[in-house]
């Protein structure tokens, strides 16, 4: 009988013990076919083709990413309450103790984060949460094995400049422009 109560006792620990917080990954599996969002994912193949104006250390960070999972939200004016709450749900998921913040920028109406799981030499998701309050808001998942932060972060400044050849990606019409 002893044994029965501690079981019992431990059980319930535990489960009060376990947080009910939503992931990431829960949030882009969730809606991913909802209507109101944008989603796509991209294989690292797609984004490794011919990007020949990138330098050894570039393609040596690609090859480290095994793929990208996106997600928009493009606001509309019959959405601006939904776009406010789904935009402080990803805030309070980010929030977490699980995700460290790489870096912040922007200011008044567009901000921009990164995020990161993994060490801090030798992460295994970057996540990069952007918002715009007069277009929407995205978030990207890069995943991989051992990616350097400082590489990936030269890398998204090659792909601003245009060095990454991105033709075979999905047109987001202008959504983040």
């Amino acid at each position: 009988m002893k044994k029965f109560v501690l079981i019992m006792v431990l059980l319930s620990l535990g489960l009060v013990s376990c947080k009910n917080e939503t992931s990431l990954q829960e949030y882009y599996v969730e809606n991913q076919n909802n209507q109101q969002y944008l989603a796509f994912d991209i294989p690292a193949s797609l984004l490794t083709g011919e990007n020949s104006k990138l330098t050894a250390e570039q393609k040596a960070t690609l090859n480290t990413i095994k793929k990208v999972n996106v997600l928009g939200f493009p606001l509309k004016d019959e959405n601006k309450a939904l776009y406010e709450a789904e935009k402080e749900k990803l805030t309070e998921i980010l929030r977490s103790d699980k995700y460290k913040q790489l870096m912040r920028y922007g200011g008044g109406n567009r901000k921009a984060e990164l995020y990161f799981l993994g060490e801090d030499d030798a992460i295994d998701e970057l996540i990069v949460f952007g918002s715009d309050d007069e277009k929407g808001f995205g978030i990207a998942r890069v995943t991989g094995d051992k990616m350097n932060p400082e590489a990936l972060i030269r890398l998204l400044k090659s792909f601003e400049d245009g060095d990454l050849d991105v033709a075979g990606l999905p047109d987001l019409g202008g959504f983040l422009d």
